[in-house]
């Protein structure tokens, strides 16, 4: 029963200690805008990101607003003095 107690209590204060560094580590990314390196893809990313390039078709460059649509207004500056 000694032992088993031991053992929580040591997890409990582990798990303690990792949640407060981890929250410590976001605290100080966040005041000092430290960033993590930038990871490289794997080669099988590189090839799920090369076969979506290859199958996606180009969006359709339609206008949305015509070209008769508005008015023209001219600007007159009116000064307060």
């Amino acid at each position: 029963m000694f032992k088993f107690l031991i053992l929580v209590i040591c997890l409990f204060f582990l798990f303690g200690f990792l949640f407060g560094f981890s929250v410590l580590r976001l605290l100080f990314k966040s005041i000092f805008g430290i960033q993590s390196a930038p990871q490289k893809p794997s080669s099988n990313q590189q090839k799920t990101k090369q076969s979506s390039r290859q199958t996606k078709t180009p969006p359709s460059a339609k206008k949305i607003i015509t070209r008769d649509e508005g008015e023209y207004v001219d600007f007159e500056e009116i000064k307060d003095s």
